[in-house]
């Protein structure tokens, strides 16, 4: 029997900015060109998004799903073939779309910029003082550097692909009762005593698909409450978390 993924506990999306920080994500992901938008496969992809997102009982809010009909709209009208093919300067259905776009990716920008002046000498070091040397640790020769939560989504759907095939969960005659509350206390100490770690181990001991989304959630939590960072290295594509001190 299909186990059935039923938790008591749905994360708010807070945390997430909106369906244009999806779309931006999935465009930077496919690297294309963002004038020139491939509106079919980005559509199938956001809506792979919403359904993973549902799966995990993340709450889903009407203008994740609005943004879908305008993507599906937009994928039917370039489908249509031109009334006259000498036609020039016939609208691009894509044509809003991409300024709305542009301009958030201007407005995100410039509060990442005033974000990172706020912070600057509190939670961000210079190389005089690296956050690293400060805990004893030694430097990495891999440089991360701050990301996304769909990035972090990414790399969860990775290791649950992964884990569904290294284990079989229809062996498993009981599952024990799980509460992201009480998992995300665990983790932080966990992540406390590490002080940093990679995504990916924080799931070395979930055995079961409830499991594993459980501490996905938790770290959704505790990434909401400011208690940690994630951070990802260009080249390996890795996914640190930090614990940033805050109790």
């Amino acid at each position: 029997m299909e186990e059935q993924l039923e938790l008591p506990y749905t994360v708010k999306l807070e945390l997430f900015e909106g369906p244009l920080d999806l779309l931006l994500h999935l465009i930077k992901k496919n690297e294309v060109d963002i004038y020139d938008i491939p509106i079919a496969k980005i559509t199938d992809q956001y809506l792979a998004y919403l359904e993973f997102l549902d799966v995990v009982n993340l709450e889903l809010v009407g203008d994740y799903l609005a943004l879908a009909a305008e993507l599906g709209y937009i994928k039917s009208r370039m489908l249509l073939p031109k009334i006259h093919d000498d036609e020039e300067d016939e609208e691009d259905p894509r044509e809003e779309l991409v300024r709305r776009l542009l301009e958030y990716e201007r407005y995100k920008d410039a509060a990442e910029d005033l974000k990172d002046m706020d912070i600057l000498g509190r939670e961000i070091f210079t190389r005089g003082a690296d956050q690293r040397e400060v805990f004893g640790e030694p430097l990495e020769e891999t440089e991360y550097v701050k990301t996304d939560v769909w990035s972090l989504i990414d790399a969860f759907r990775e290791i649950l692909e992964r884990k569904e095939l290294s284990y079989k969960e229809d062996i498993f005659f009981s599952v024990e009762t799980l509460t992201v509350e009480e998992r995300s206390e665990k983790l932080l100490e966990f992540i406390k005593g590490k002080n940093q770690i990679l995504f990916k181990d924080l799931f070395e001991d979930d055995k079961t698909k409830p499991e594993l989304v459980v501490t996905f959630l938790s770290v959704l939590e505790l990434t909401k409450n400011g208690y940690i960072g994630i951070e990802m290295s260009d080249e390996s594509k890795n996914i640190k978390i930090i614990y940033l001190g805050v109790e």
